[in-house]
């Protein structure tokens, strides 16, 4: 079944009887996807997190390079593929069904694990890298199949409800692979627990990849580009087709920029200005990751089971407002209780015993809350309004897009942190500043957005 592709929704209509989300997880045309995607996404960053480790403590040979520089390494090897790779894949995810592709995917996957439990054996870290590298390949092939392949096994109206599940089951998966990778080498043997854990989810993976129907092709005679750089210029030429999903591709890069910013900086925003012990990262990562699964979860409530637009203005407000106040709430708590003693830090208890712990705290999950508000109609919009004959190369063309926003966050933590020497309250007020420029840009460049939030949340009826 298709979503009708190209019409925007209707203004609000007389309400139906509403079906929960989380019926989807009963039907097959939903749940085999789910499971597969979140087997994919815990066994990237379990591998992930457990190649940390091993370069963090000694492990394996860094090659006289820092940590830092390591870490930066790791994140360019994930994200190089999604530049080069996602647009390739798009094209063959429009030509081809798409079922089968995704099951061929999975099978890689298993080869890859495979790989990747030599290079732990022979303590290889180029090789390792390699693996990680592979990884990121894989990852890239996959996103744009899953997010394509949703409009054809969905109606319209559970888009919302089904981009809404899959951001959240992606998150907890994400969160729950680091944990895991990072657990496991603590352990006696702990790389064959990598080495076996990520075997048994790739081949969970691919078992549960057999079960997902079938999505025929949407574009049997479309010719294959084998060089990326062309493909990628054609793959952007379809995104700008529609101004309104090439614009929701921009609002969804930045939201990937705002992960990358705050996803990087919380640990030492904990740290340097919280004075909080390593324990209140973790309490802070599962604060900011519960509130993106209750925004995530929450769209399909708001936008009454519709694609609908008005929800990212709404999102994009409250980024603001929460985003705005932990800075000044960060900057507070550090006046009002400065660290007790050098390399002394406050435990969890400690902080919970300060009321102005609870502001900040407060502050990072519904920052989180806003973001599933905002990047889960995105979702669903550049899938509705895309053409279907080249659905998968617009959302590889949106992967291209997504990975220059995180290197480009990089650069301005960078810049403001390193280069101007600023604080992190300061870094997130600039980043404020930025998100109110291109959320102004986004809105007028497509006046859909804030005619649908006026109507839905401001006009009273």
């Amino acid at each position: 079944m298709n979503a009708s592709d190209s019409q925007p929704d209707l203004p609000d209509q007389p309400d139906v009887q509403p079906v929960s989300q989380f019926s989807l997880l009963r039907r097959r045309r939903f749940w085999p996807l789910f499971l597969t995607q979140l087997g994919g996404a815990f066994n990237d960053n379990f591998y992930k997190s457990a190649l940390l480790m091993l370069f963090t403590y000694g492990g394996i040979e860094r090659w006289g390079l820092s940590i830092d520089v390591i870490n930066n390494v790791v994140a360019a090897t994930l994200i190089v593929p999604f530049l080069v790779f996602a647009p390739l894949a798009g094209q063959y995810a429009d030509k081809f069904e798409k079922s089968a592709f995704i099951r061929l995917i999975k099978i890689a996957e298993i080869g890859i694990m495979l790989l990747g439990a030599l290079a732990l054996w022979l303590n290889s870290a180029a090789l390792l890298l390699l693996v990680l590298f592979l990884t990121g390949t894989q990852s890239a092939c996959f996103s744009p199949l899953k997010y394509s392949i949703l409009p054809q096994h969905l109606e319209r109206d559970e888009l919302t409800g089904g981009n809404g599940l899959l951001h959240t089951g992606t998150s907890v998966a994400i969160f729950l692979g680091m944990i895991a990778g990072t657990l496991a080498l603590s352990f006696s043997g702990g790389r064959w627990w990598v080495a076996a854990g990520a075997l048994a989810i790739a081949w969970f993976g691919w078992r549960v990849s057999r079960l997902i129907p079938q999505a025929p092709s949407s574009d049997p005679e479309l010719a294959l580009h084998g060089n990326p750089y062309r493909q990628t210029r054609r793959s952007l030429a379809c995104a700008r087709e529609n101004t309104m999903v090439f614009w929701c591709i921009i609002g969804s890069s930045w939201y990937w920029f705002l992960g990358s910013i705050y996803l990087t900086q919380l640990p030492n925003f904990t740290r340097s200005v919280l004075s909080g012990a390593s324990a209140a990262v973790s309490l802070f990562l599962v604060l900011f990751l519960a509130g993106i699964c209750v925004g995530a979860l929450l769209c399909e409530r708001l936008s009454r089971q519709r694609v609908e637009p008005a929800l990212v203005p709404l999102g994009a407000i409250l980024v603001t407002v929460f985003g705005v106040d932990l800075a000044f709430a960060g900057s507070a708590f550090a006046s009002a209780h400065p660290a007790p003693g050098p390399d002394l830090y406050y435990s969890v208890v400690e902080l919970l015993q300060r009321p102005r712990w609870w502001r900040v705290a407060l502050d990072v999950a519904l920052l989180g809350v806003a973001g599933g508000l905002y990047v889960v109609p995105l979702s669903a919009l550049i899938q509705s309004r895309s053409r279907a004959e080249h659905r998968a190369q617009v959302i590889g063309a949106g992967n291209v897009i997504n990975a220059l926003f995180m290197v480009a966050a990089s650069l301005v933590g960078l810049l403001v942190l390193g280069m101007l020497g600023l604080s992190i309250p300061q870094l997130f007020l600039v980043v404020m500043a930025l998100h109110l420029l291109i959320s102004a840009l986004v809105f007028v460049r497509q006046p859909e957005f804030l005619q649908r939030f006026r109507q839905r949340f401001v006009s009273v009826r």
